[in-house]
């Protein structure tokens, strides 16, 4: 029987939902948000003119405000995770529910901080981390729990009801034990990893995630993280021979990643402060309880 007729079965990644419907390009990402954005205006404008409030001169969000505020609440939920002594695991899935849920659906609709508290909640369902949402609220001294289960099904929705999140946690962790197996200084080994989780949570403030694979993004924090101990050389000396003749595109991957990540800029409190006012003076009325609408 030829090949043809057994064709290899994709890896396993290959066929979940996060490798079928979740990975874009850039240029990919910002035509979403962008058509987002515009869609978003013209409803809100649209719903302020039905409840009599419409004011020309309103400053709207655009979709680089969006996603500024987002990943200022995201950086919010990581240490939030921190807080309630959460797993990364749980954290890293977290926050790619809330970028899931933003990629199609806009902050002048759904308020980053309701969203985040029903991701976090979510992920802790995802990743085996049960509490109650009784003990949930506790934690995190939330005055009241009802919002965090009402928009369950919301962002559920916009999840596409896709709750399994492959991170680079696992890879990473899978990495650090198979080059254990060649010659390395175990000493630079256990430095390098014990920065690799810092670096991961890092990538996952910003769109990369979104673009690459996550053992691809374990490696990149791998090199990043064995740049300050002269570990990196070990990194690259690992990949070419674990990869062969794959080794110099995935080389090539990894600095285009260590560029991006050093590219994406931090998002402040004072600009989150100032969308945040902006956004205020923006907000669907539809979704608002006490609107007239």
């Amino acid at each position: 029987m030829s090949s043809a007729d057994n064709p290899p079965k994709p890896f396993i990644y290959e066929e979940s939902s996060q490798y079928q419907h979740w990975r874009f390009s850039p240029e990919q990402l910002w035509d979403i948000r962008e058509k987002n954005a515009v869609d978003a205006v013209n409803r809100v404008k649209r719903n302020l003119e039905e409840e009599g409030t419409s004011n020309p001169q309103k400053d709207y969000l655009s979709a680089k405000d969006g996603l500024a505020l987002c990943r200022f609440y995201e950086k919010q939920l990581q240490g939030m995770c921190r807080h309630c002594k959460f797993p990364d695991r749980v954290m890293a899935t977290a926050v790619i529910y809330m970028k899931r849920f933003f990629l199609y659906n806009n902050v002048m609709d759904y308020h980053p901080k309701d969203i985040f508290l029903t991701c976090l909640f979510l992920a802790t369902k995802s990743e085996s981390q049960r509490i109650s949402i009784e003990d949930f609220g506790s934690n995190l001294r939330l005055p009241s729990t009802a919002n965090v289960l009402n928009l369950e099904f919301n962002v559920s929705q916009g999840l596409k009801f896709q709750f399994y999140i492959h991170h680079p946690y696992r890879p990473a962790y899978g990495f650090f034990l198979d080059m254990q197996n060649g010659p390395v200084d175990m000493k630079q080994l256990r430095e390098t990893y014990s920065r690799v989780n810092q670096v991961i949570a890092d990538i996952l403030l910003t769109d990369l995630p979104f673009i690459y694979q996550p053992s691809q993004l374990a490696l990149a924090a791998f090199m990043i993280a064995g740049s300050q101990n002269a570990f990196d050389s070990h990194v690259t000396a690992y990949i070419t021979t674990k990869f062969n003749t794959d080794a110099p595109k995935l080389l090539s991957m990894i600095q285009s990643i260590t560029t991006q990540l050093k590219e994406t800029p931090s998002v402040t409190h004072e600009e989150a402060k100032n969308i945040d006012f902006r956004l205020k003076l923006c907000m669907n009325p539809a979704m608002n309880p006490e609107s007239a609408m």
